[in-house]
């Protein structure tokens, strides 16, 4: 059985995770954290806590769905348990980047913005599209209107991938005013908060006569929560270091 501890436990992927984590026969959940808990409440046999700092839970993965606030005490965690995590949570600084990086030299880490397998297959027919057409390159992402981040990660995903074959292009986000003419190079990137999209993203390749369009649309989380814990179970293989999807598919 492959023991479990979610992070962003209260979350709205978190509850998804969960009864995905209850309906898979080779996973158990041992463990929840949530900064709307309170350390020491239990839900049936799962121990609940507040913070990694108070966690004295073993475990064999954990899958990280929650805020960036709480990525500190977490990696602390990993790094005094030697712990195998997947990290699922957009938004992070730069520092908190190297900070992964860091953690993955002595753990197991995957990081993933994005771990619907639908979309990672997306990622690899961009790059693919990305070879072959000399056209103009847009994307554009539509969430729900709670997303707090923008771009999102998936869209950072998508460009990265894209400058594994064009490095010479970059990101533009969010255009506005009167000099905004495209530059040769850019990707532009429009952000849609609204409603209760789930997570939608139309990467444009816009020729002089004709538009290639390569689109993902999630209709439930429940794709982003299967795919961590198919990765979860994946890493529990891997030697020390960072991972994404395309490196378990």
């Amino acid at each position: 059985m492959l023991r479990v501890i979610i992070c962003g436990y209260s979350g709205g992927v978190g509850k998804i995770l969960r009864e995905c984590v209850a309906k898979d026969s080779e996973c158990e959940l041992v463990a929840g954290v949530s900064r709307s808990l309170e350390t020491g409440t239990c839900g049936g046999n799962v121990k609940l806590f507040k913070s990694f700092d108070d966690c004295d839970v073993e475990a064999d993965a954990i899958i990280d769905f929650s805020h960036p606030d709480n990525l500190d005490s977490m990696l602390k965690y990993v790094l005094k348990t030697k712990t195998p995590v997947v990290i699922a949570t957009t938004g992070f600084t730069a520092e908190q980047d190297a900070a992964i990086e860091d953690v993955s030299k002595e753990v197991p880490v995957l990081l993933s913005h994005n771990t619907s397998v639908g979309v990672n297959v997306l990622i690899e027919l961009v790059k693919q599209a990305a070879k072959l057409l000399d056209f103009d390159i847009e994307i554009v992402e539509k969430h729900h209107n709670r997303k707090e981040d923008a771009p999102s990660g998936t869209s950072k995903m998508l460009i990265s991938a894209i400058q594994e074959v064009l490095p010479d292009v970059k990101g533009v986000f969010g255009r506005s005013g009167r000099s905004c003419k495209r530059q040769p190079g850019d990707i532009g990137v429009s952000s849609v908060r609204g409603g209760n999209i789930v997570s939608d993203h139309d990467v444009l390749f816009c020729g002089d006569s004709e538009v290639v369009t390569l689109a993902h649309h999630a209709q439930s989380n429940a794709i982003f929560a299967e795919g961590a814990i198919f990765a979860a179970k994946k890493i529990l293989d891997k030697e020390n270091g960072l991972y994404d999807m395309k490196d378990i598919l």
